[in-house]
Formats: C-alpha cells, structure tokens, sequence
C-alpha cells in the first residue's frame, strides 16, 4: 500500500429486518455496504461508519488497482461472446471519419473503432456492452438446452458488484463484464443462475443441481471470485 494514497469510496446505509446486527462490507474497491437492525438509529449507524473509516480505505487499497478498458486490452485482454467461439483478441483504434463507436468481428478478432473523442473509455464500455446484448441471449439459450431449464427473461445490466441474479418470476439478470471472463467462468455464471430456476437458495440441494452443469462448482465458484475482482474493476480508474 503506498504510503498517503487515497481512493475515494461511497457507502450505502442501509436499515434491514433480517438484520440482527450492524455489518459492513466491502464491495468493490469504490463501494460500501452498511446493513443495520431496522430497530437501530440511523445516528448510531453513522458512528459505527465514521470508525471504520480507516478499516475501508487499507481494505479498498489492498483490492486490485483500476485500469482503463483501453489498457486493458491493449495488454492482450480478450472478449468471449459464447463457447464455441472461444475468446478473441480485441484491437481498438482511431478513425477520423466516424462519428461513432463501430465493432467488427473478422479473423477471430473483434475491434472497436471509436471516433476522435474524450472519453474513449466511455465509448469502449458502450461498444462491449451492446456485444453483451447481442451475444448473451444466444450463451443462455445454449446453456438451457444443455440444464433443461428455461428462463421467462432475460436482462443485461452493469451491476457493481454481482455476476447475475434470479428472481422468483424466472427472471435472470446478466452482468455485461461476463463477456471479459474466461469461458469456463462464463459458463459457471449462467449455469448458476439457471439453477436458481429450480432451486431459489444456495442450499445442498441448489450446489447440487449446479453440479450437473459444472462440475467441482464450488471450487470454480472461488476461482470466479478470485478472478473478478480485477474485471469488476476495469474501467474504474481511481
């Protein structure tokens, strides 16, 4: 940790039912959540918060460090749009004749062309986004056949700090940065929420189910966790 570095960091209080006692996590290098008894004030939660202030920003240090999407695959960062085309090299350029982000797919490489501007990062996340949106429904189209469950709906987010979620109308959400996982981690994601269809827990009967699919699943679940750290942190330059 260097010495006298800062990362400025937002923490949401937030007052639970379930609850039994204060609880503070953090989620991701720029983000704190604060859960509290719905019986304890709000003036005490704050106390508690202004404490751990030192606590959050050495644990929000030691998270790993924030590059650019641009960096990124500038140092062989690849891009994975379903299974059977495996993960591609990702080239971004410069064009002075366009006025907007174009993405092409040739030769196993996808590349973003982004015109003259700013905030080239900002037009990098928009083009590896509107991919998710294309290739994710194809990926868990595929996955379904293969677990013989089926979703009611899909959607493609930019949650901080979740790979994906299943609500209890068959609905499962996707985060867009599955796409910079590796494929087998990918899979995992999917096949994770798709087990929620039959089971809404994390139960031995959900691990279970999801072994099925993905087998030593718990242990694929801690490389998720090991690796997504740095992905859920591309983009998000201190």
């Amino acid at each position: 940790m260097e010495k006298g570095r800062v990362r400025s960091l937002t923490c949401e209080l937030r007052k639970s039912n379930r609850s039994r006692r204060i609880n503070l996590r953090l989620k991701s290098p720029h983000f704190a959540l604060l859960t509290f008894p719905k019986r304890m004030s709000w003036e005490t939660a704050e106390i508690f918060l202004h404490k751990q202030k030192d606590w959050l920003q050495q644990k929000s240090l030691e998270l790993p460090v924030s590059i650019s999407l641009k960096q990124y695959f500038e140092e062989g960062g690849k891009i994975c749009l379903c299974p059977s085309m495996g993960a591609r090299k990702v080239s971004v350029f410069t064009d002075d004749h366009t006025d907007r982000p174009w993405v092409s797919l040739e030769n196993q490489e996808i590349g973003i062309q982004l015109p003259p501007c700013e905030q080239e990062d900002d037009k990098i996340k928009l083009a590896c986004r509107k991919l998710a949106h294309q290739f994710l429904p194809g990926w868990i189209e595929w996955a379904e056949e293969k677990a013989g469950l089926y979703s009611n709906r899909l959607r493609v987010g930019d949650q901080q700090t979740r790979w994906g979620s299943c609500s209890p109308r068959g609905t499962i959400s996707l985060n867009w940065r599955i796409i910079l996982l590796p494929v087998e981690l990918g899979n995992y994601v999917i096949f994770h929420e798709l087990a929620h269809l039959a089971e809404m827990n994390h139960s031995g009967r959900f691990w279970a189910k999801l072994e099925e699919f993905v087998p030593n699943a718990r242990a694929v679940d801690r490389e998720l966790s090991k690796v997504g750290k740095p992905v859920f942190a591309l983009g998000r330059v201190d």
